[in-house]
């Protein structure tokens, strides 16, 4: 899934730089040169993206998501639905703690 994504933005940056290119005096070959720079900068720049993970405040949105829905979570459990590590699912839970929105029991987190 992940790589039909890459591919859709590297499509989209050959598209865009070739038609930026395209219209100016230059050959086709050059065209398709500079469309093919522009895919493969979209592509190395959505790879590193998803290198990074999510973001921390997408974390806690989706921990405050998930204490509502099933009225509280572990670090166990975030981990495993946001695909990151469990030390970090802990530290995202704690942030919310210390802000008052969630409390601690034990090993759960409830709102």
């Amino acid at each position: 899934m992940v790589h039909l994504l890459y591919g859709t933005l590297a499509l989209a940056g050959f598209g865009f730089a070739f038609a930026l290119t395209w219209f100016l005096s230059f050959n086709l070959l050059l065209s398709l040169l500079v469309g093919l720079l522009g895919a493969g900068c979209i592509h190395r720049w959505s790879r590193r993206l998803h290198a990074r993970g999510p973001a921390k405040e997408a974390l806690s949105h989706l921990a405050l998501r998930q204490l509502y829905r099933r009225g509280g979570v572990t670090a166990a459990e975030l981990a495993n639905l946001s695909g990151v590590g469990e030390e970090i699912a802990r530290e995202v839970l704690d942030g919310l703690v210390r802000r008052g929105l969630a409390r601690k029991d034990r090993e759960r987190y409830r709102l």
